[in-house]
């Protein structure tokens, strides 16, 4: 599992990431980020992923199934967070990189 946190306008926001081999697909979750107020985790600069406004779900090319988005209708985020979140996401499925490999 992936934690990833940037700021946009005074707000930090969290993009979480895992690839679930039993799936064969990469799960992506976008949120506010939320202190991590027993711990300042150098890795995360002492943030948590909230409760997530989008989820991602991208599957393996040989799964043949679309991805989908799921968003969560109760949350609000600004429209420049969630194109970030977008080059994240097609930034880690395009990169040959971050896919898991067949011994994983």
């Amino acid at each position: 599992m992936a934690l990833e946190t940037w700021e946009h306008d005074g707000d930090r926001y969290c993009l979480q990431s895992t690839y679930v081999k039993g799936d064969e697909a990469w799960y992506f979750e976008l949120s506010e980020a939320r202190p991590a107020v027993w711990t300042a985790s150098p890795r995360h600069d002492g943030f948590l992923a909230g409760s997530a406004v989008v989820t991602v779900i991208a599957h393996a090319p040989a799964v043949e199934k679309p991805p989908y988005v799921h968003f969560d209708g109760t949350q609000e985020i600004p429209f420049d967070v969630l194109k970030h979140f977008a080059a994240l996401v097609t930034t880690t499925l395009a990169d040959e990189d971050t896919q898991p490999s067949d011994s994983d």
